[in-house]
């Protein structure tokens, strides 16, 4: 949902408007934001943030302008909070990577306009939050795929040679005493700071003039790509590359689901390698060689369900059902027309059944809800009672 338009009341408070408006738009930058190492951003994101203006679409470091930059890819670069009943209007986006035990990052903070922008960087924790050490500088784009280009003081820890790690971007709108902090999105993956999905690893100078790799034989990145999503359990393709491409490079492939295995792989002369795996819930996929590891890729699983009616000869009602992929569940039994389930049972193995004595006539549905978000729900087709 994007920033809503407030009505002004007065003539004074509408020029007011206009006039921050304007201060805003000098502020954004014309340029594009500068291109990711190789083409391809660190992290990418779903579309999970429920704000338009602080969605993360993707985000990277470049070293394009000759020093290090964290970018950050909105749905609508807005630059300004979008509630307006907080106390403290800010909106804030901040890109997060570790170096050694500490968690750093760089953010920008958007207060509402004309108030200007403001860069820093520091340390955080997911008990003390953002622990300010200093300003930086920065820039911004704005409107569709809007971009903030933010600048890595080497205060950081992110020197030449160093391996950014654990990389994530949180986005929020801030509150007030009354209200907590408004999380809109974690990238990659959820809303809240609490997660355990990152972007992939990067060598500081590794993508320098001469691009990836350059200058020496060690790897800049590994990349991984696999599809979004699965409907019903079954097998899905994984592939990836390492850069500089090499030959006979060990990869490890960490796939988790509900529980965690480990598949071992070699880069073919082109520095790819893929593999089929078969999945049969929600999946969390990673690779890791020389030392660096992929961005964490989720394949989410949408379950599918069928049910079938019939009336049995000793009399009554008979829906028996079939889930897959043959995960445990709840399951409500509706008719179409209404909002209260007619009756609840628990799907084991993939399958489940609803006897009745007596059943109210009309067409009915059955809601697969998976235990513990091991995949989607699903809603059966639609079954006759005559």
């Amino acid at each position: 949902m994007g920033r809503e338009p407030r009505l002004c009341a007065y003539a004074g408070l509408c020029l007011a408007a206009v006039v921050a408006t304007a201060l805003l738009a000098a502020a954004i930058a014309a340029g594009a934001a500068p291109a990711p190492c190789s083409g391809q951003p660190q992290i990418t994101d779903g579309p999970d943030g429920h704000h338009n203006t602080t969605a993360v679409d993707a985000a990277w470091l470049s070293e394009a302008s000759g020093h290090l930059q964290a970018v950050i890819k909105v749905q609508f670069g807005n630059w300004a909070p979008d509630h307006n009943d907080y106390t403290t209007e800010v909106a804030g986006f901040a890109f997060l990577f570790r170096v050694g035990a500490d968690v750093h990052y760089v953010r920008v903070r958007a207060p509402d306009p004309p108030q200007p922008l403001v860069y820093d960087y520091g340390t955080w924790t997911s008990g003390g939050g953002f622990a300010g050490a200093g300003p930086t500088t920065g820039e911004i784009v704005g409107g569709g795929g809007g971009t903030a280009t933010i600048d890595v003081p080497a205060a950081t820890g992110a020197v030449a040679g160093a391996v950014l790690t654990d990389l994530f971007v949180l986005t929020y709108d801030d509150a007030d005493v009354a209200n907590p902090t408004h999380w809109v999105d974690r990238a990659p993956g959820g809303v809240t700071p609490a997660g355990t999905e990152f972007g992939a690893d990067y060598v500081v100078g590794a993508c320098g003039s001469g691009g990836p790799g350059a200058g020496g034989s060690a790897l800049s990145a590994v990349k991984l790509n696999a599809p979004k999503k699965r409907t019903g359990s079954g097998r899905v393709r994984v592939q990836g590359t390492v850069a500089p491409a090499r030959a006979g490079m060990p990869v490890e492939l960490t796939v988790a689901g509900r529980k965690t295995s480990v598949k071992r792989l070699v880069t073919g002369a082109d520095g790819e390698f893929s593999t089929s795996i078969t999945l049969s819930e929600t999946t969390r996929i990673r690779a890791a060689a020389g030392g660096l590891r992929s961005q964490t890729l989720t394949v989410t699983m949408y379950s599918r369900t069928r049910i079938t009616v019939r009336r049995p000869r000793k009399g009554g009602v008979l829906i028996k059902g079939r889930v897959t992929p043959a995960l445990p569940g709840r399951v409500l039994l509706l008719k179409t027309t209404a909002f209260t389930p007619a009756a609840k049972t628990v799907a084991r193995r993939g399958r489940f059944q609803f006897r009745f004595k007596h059943l109210q006539r009309g067409r009915y549905q059955a809601v697969f809800i998976p235990f513990k978000g091991r995949a989607e729900r699903s809603t059966s087709n639609k079954g006759a009672v005559r």
